[in-house]
């Protein structure tokens, strides 16, 4: 199975979900990918380096790879990899999506990050993809719970989906990724059981997208 995280734009927490993901599900016994499609930035591979140097576990694999093809391939080595998108992924996303039973979009609330994020959404659905497939995954979150709904009615009126769970934008998640953790494993259990609820949803999300 494949889930891809596509973006525009960098800074929206696309490989803060990837490493969360790889980590719970390789927890619950799944044989994780997650597939560094960013050349420039390479997150989840440094993030990876550190993690092997920590000795954590659960183990997560994580591939720098320069080709969604590659991906794809490799892919079919795992229970699941994760595609974590460069931070503009242009004509590779439909390649992605095509690819992926769930396609996941992060922003934040910021408009600047949501605009974006809702042309891709309408372009990979003109492409093909089932808008059943798409989810809006909201991390790096700053505000109020009135302004979360604001955004999820924005989303409702653009007639897409975003997942309920959501990740805010906390200092302990990134010091946890300082040291090889992802946003599950901070030092402060109510940050890791918001992650939790988060990858949870994922999981749930890929598997109904299987099961159709």
């Amino acid at each position: 199975m494949i889930v891809s995280l596509i973006s525009q734009k960098g800074g929206v927490g696309k490989s803060t979900i990837a490493r969360l993901l790889g980590v719970e599900m390789a927890r619950a016994g799944w044989r994780v990918l997650i597939a560094d499609l960013d050349a420039n930035q390479g997150t989840a591979t440094a993030w990876k380096v550190r993690r092997d140097r920590e000795e954590l576990e659960p183990d997560v694999d994580v591939m720098k790879l320069r080709s969604v093809e590659r991906a794809v391939k490799e892919a079919a080595r795992y229970d699941l990899a994760i595609l974590d998108g460069p931070a503009h992924a242009g004509r590779s996303a439909v390649t992605m999506a095509r690819a992926s039973e769930l396609v996941l979009l992060p922003a934040s609330y910021s408009l600047d990050d949501l605009e974006p994020q809702v042309r891709v959404a309408y372009e990979l659905e003109a492409a093909g993809v089932a808008p059943a497939r798409i989810r809006f995954a909201l991390g790096r979150v700053r505000g109020s719970a009135a302004a979360g709904r604001g955004v999820r009615d924005y989303l409702r009126r653009a007639a897409l989906t975003a997942l309920d769970a959501e990740l805010r934008e906390l200092q302990t998640i990134q010091d946890a990724h300082m040291i090889g953790r992802c946003a599950s494993e901070t030092s402060h259990p109510h940050v890791n059981d918001e992650a939790q609820e988060l990858a949870r949803e994922i999981a749930a999300a890929l598997l109904e997208e299987q099961k159709d």
